[in-house]
């Protein structure tokens, strides 16, 4: 072969090769590093005892095919170059330094984790299509030099799956953002807001999105999960995560879709049946374990969840506007979907540590929880 023709073959084989990581998005993972966003706090002052998994957290056996490498770094294109989004796609939606950014779901269900960088900020999220839980964290802890985790599957536990960290094998729960076991435990990581809803709504509001690229044939050739890549709650729970759940906790229909709270503590929580935030015409204020929390369902699926400060705790809130989001209060405060504070008169409305999930798995985790009503 020609030195020519040599050098064209090379070149073509190196451009296929680009072409299928830009097609799949995965890229190796990040140790970038940001201050978090103040939150619950990225702590290792937790409780030992109150997080251990229910059942064992079980390593998978890396011979089944339910074995899923994270998803690294994906390639994103903001949303005039996403002809391959459908307006119906559920998406889990996060800002991150004003920076706004969709993961569809019919890609998570196919790596459960992702291992992501925003404006140089690291963030952690993870999927289960067959709880409906999902959860977004900062994954940087001081002790560690400001350095990343990044994470992938460990096993199963608490009726979903587990995570483990590269840097520490320590054990996490992927929605509580807990550690169950390992060099770092007891810790938690900052929760980072994030809302689970259609496209076409993510989109309306935020139009400078960014959002994942992926191949939708390469997706579904996966045959993962329950097979339908963009459904919300349902009646499936395998029997593997049956025998780690809290099946004998029928205050709720298993499948049942909650916004599950914990109190700042971490010591008490509470699950907000969607069905009673459904209800709820203006903005829902709660009191609970001596905290208060605002909740406003938008859309289908989304929960819009903060907690106040003490010097907030007297003030009225309502529902000011849908798109763009807007939250208001009796002295002219105004906020968006994820708590910052629109004008600059007020500061930013604190993160709620919650999620949204089913039944079923969120009182595996806290089986002594209540039930909002």
């Amino acid at each position: 072969m020609s030195d020519s023709n040599s050098f064209v073959v090379k070149s073509l084989a190196l451009l296929v090769v680009l072409g299928m990581g830009l097609l799949i998005g995965v890229y190796l993972p990040s140790s970038s590093s940001s201050a978090a966003d103040e939150a619950v706090g990225n702590s290792t002052d937790v409780e030992d005892s109150r997080f251990q998994p229910r059942g064992g957290s079980l390593a998978l056996d890396s011979g089944k095919r339910f074995i899923y490498l994270p998803l690294n770094n994906p390639a994103v294109v903001p949303a005039n170059m996403a002809p391959f989004m459908k307006e119906d796609d559920i998406v889990a939606g996060v800002v991150v330094n004003g920076q706004a950014r969709a993961y569809p779901q019919w890609v998570l269900v196919a790596y459960h984790v992702v291992n992501d960088t925003i404006n140089e900020t690291p963030i952690m999220l993870a999927h289960c299509e067959i709880c409906s839980g999902t959860s977004a964290f900062d994954p940087v802890f001081e002790g560690l030099d400001g350095k990343s985790l990044s994470f992938q599957i460990h096993g199963i536990a608490n009726g979903t799956f587990s995570v483990y960290d590269y840097q520490t094998h320590t054990v996490w729960s992927p929605f509580t953002g807990r550690s169950f076991t390992g060099t770092m435990h007891p810790s938690r990581m900052n929760r980072i807001p994030l809302i689970v809803e259609p496209w076409g709504n993510w989109l309306k509001r935020f139009p400078e999105t960014e959002v994942l690229v992926a191949n939708r044939i390469f997706i579904d050739q996966r045959e993962h999960g329950r097979g339908d890549t963009n459904q919300i709650g349902h009646d499936y729970i395998p029997a593997g995560f049956q025998n780690v759940a809290n099946m004998e906790d029928t205050r709720l229909p298993y499948n049942e879709l909650v916004f599950g709270v914990a109190n700042l503590e971490g010591s008490q929580s509470i699950a907000f049946p969607m069905a009673l935030l459904e209800d709820q015409e203006g903005i829902l204020k709660y009191e609970f374990a001596g905290e208060f929390y605002l909740l406003k369902k938008t859309g289908d699926f989304g929960v819009v969840a903060y907690r106040l400060r003490k010097d907030q705790e007297a003030r009225q809130f309502r529902h000011l506007s849908e798109t763009p989001f807007r939250v208001g209060d009796d002295q002219g405060g105004i906020w968006d979907e994820f708590g910052r504070a629109v004008n600059e008169r007020d500061d930013d409305l604190l993160v709620t540590d919650g999620y949204f999930t089913e039944w079923y798995e969120w009182v595996s985790g806290w089986p002594e929880s209540q039930i909002a009503d």
